[in-house]
C-alpha cells in the first residue's frame, strides 16, 4: 500500500489525462468508444509498470531493513541509486556515516587516554600511600591506626575511581573461566580484616568448595564493595558470608538496614538514599558499580534489607550464559 500511495501522484495525473481525452472527444462529438481500446491498453501496461515498481520497492525495502541494525554502513552496502533524489540521500547517509565513525573513533581514543591517565594515578598514589602505612606501623598509637584506617579508605577509593572508567565505557579485559570461589573470597576478606578488628566486628564464613565461572578481578571488586559497605553501616554485630548449592553468594550484615522506599534504587548511580544523607561520607557509587560489574559477568545481583535489622546482597554466580574455554 505504501508503494501504491508513493506513486499516487502519478496515478492521479493518469485519471486527469483520461479525463481530458474524454472530455475532447466528447466536445467534438468523436464516438466514446474509439477511446476504450486504447485506454484498456495503456491501463495494462500502467498496471505493470505499476507492479514493477512495487515489487522493486519490496527490494529495496529489504535491502534497507537488513541494514537497519549495521554498525557501519559503507556505499557499496547501500542499494543502487534509481534517481538523483536517491543518489543525494545516500550521498548524505555517507557522509554522516563517515562523521560518526571519525566521531566514535576520537572518543574510544580519548577513553583509552583517561583510562590509561586513571591507571596511572592510581598506581602513583599507591607508592605514597604504601609509604605513609609503613611510617604509621612505627609506633601502634591509637591516632596512627585511626590514620591507617583512613588510608586505608584512600586506597579503596583510588581504586573505585578507576573501576568506574572501565566499568563506565564497558570492560575488555575481562577473563572468564572457572575459579575456585572460596580463594577469591578469603582474598577479599584478608584485605578488610583490619577494618573488622578496628571496628569489632565479627566476621562469619565457613567456606566453601564451589566453582564459579566468572572474572576474578571484577568479582573481588563486587566482593570487596559489599564488605566496604557492610563494615561501614554497621557498628557492632556481625557479618556473614554463605554460599549456598546453587551457587548464590550471599553477604549479610546486622548493620542500620535500608528504608523500603531507598531500596528500589539503591543501584542508581549517585542515588545515597536516607543512610547516604546521614552520612555525608557517602557516594552514591559502589553499588552502582557492583550492578554494572555483574551485568557485565552475567550475574544476577539483588538486595533485602529491614531498617534496624541489617541488610543482605546477594550474587547468583549461576547465571552466566556461557561455558568456560
Amino acid at each position: 500500500m505504501r508503494s501504491i500511495y508513493s506513486r499516487r501522484s502519478y496515478i492521479l495525473w493518469g485519471i486527469i489525462c483520461i479525463l481530458i481525452f474524454a472530455a475532447v472527444f466528447a466536445l467534438y462529438g468523436i464516438d466514446m468508444r474509439v477511446i476504450w481500446y486504447p485506454l484498456l491498453l495503456c491501463a495494462v501496461v500502467t498496471v505493470i509498470f505499476l507492479l514493477r515498481g512495487i515489487v522493486r520497492d519490496r527490494e529495496k525495502h529489504r535491502e534497507l531493513e537488513m541494514l537497519r541494525d549495521a554498525q557501519d554502513v559503507d556505499r557499496e552496502m547501500l542499494p543502487k541509486p534509481e534517481s538523483r533524489t536517491e543518489e543525494d540521500y545516500q550521498e548524505i547517509v555517507c557522509t554522516v556515516q563517515a562523521r560518526l565513525r571519525s566521531e566514535k573513533e576520537a572518543q574510544e581514543e580519548a577513553r583509552k587516554d583517561m583510562e590509561d591517565y586513571y591507571a596511572m594515578w592510581v598506581h602513583q598514589i599507591k607508592a605514597p600511600i604504601a609509604v605513609m602505612n609503613v611510617l604509621l606501623q612505627q609506633a601502634d598509637t591509637a591516632e596512627n591506626r585511626e590514620l591507617r584506617a583512613e588510608l586505608f579508605r584512600v586506597e579503596q577509593y583510588a581504586d573505585m575511581a578507576l573501576s568506574y572508567v572501565r566499568l563506565g565505557e564497558g570492560t575488555s579485559d575481562l577473563v572468564i573461566q572457572e575459579y575456585v570461589l572460596d580463594e577469591i573470597i578469603r582474598k577479599a576478606v584478608r584485605k578488610y580484616a583490619g577494618q573488622f578488628i578496628r571496628k569489632k566486628i565479627r566476621l562469619i564464613y565457613e567456606g566453601t568448595d564451589i566453582r564459579v565461572l566468572t572474572d576474578e578481578k571484577w568479582l573481588t571488586f563486587i566482593i570487596e564493595q559489599l564488605l566496604s559497605n557492610a563494615i561501614k553501616y554497621t557498628s557492632e554485630g556481625s557479618v556473614t558470608i554463605t554460599v549456598d548449592s546453587g551457587k548464590k553468594m550471599t553477604v549479610t550484615d546486622t548493620g542500620i538496614g535500608i528504608a523500603p522506599e531507598d531500596l528500589p534504587r539503591i543501584f542508581e548511580k549517585g542515588y545515597t538514599g536516607y543512610n547516604g544523607r546521614m552520612d555525608k561520607k557517602s557516594t552514591g557509587i559502589g553499588l552502582y558499580l557492583c550492578r554494572m560489574a555483574a551485568e557485565r559477568l552475567g550475574h544476577k545481583f539483588t538486595a533485602v534489607s529491614e531498617p534496624g535489622r541489617g541488610s543482605s546482597f546477594t550474587v547468583d554466580l549461576e547465571s552466566y550464559p556461557f561455558q568456560a574455554e
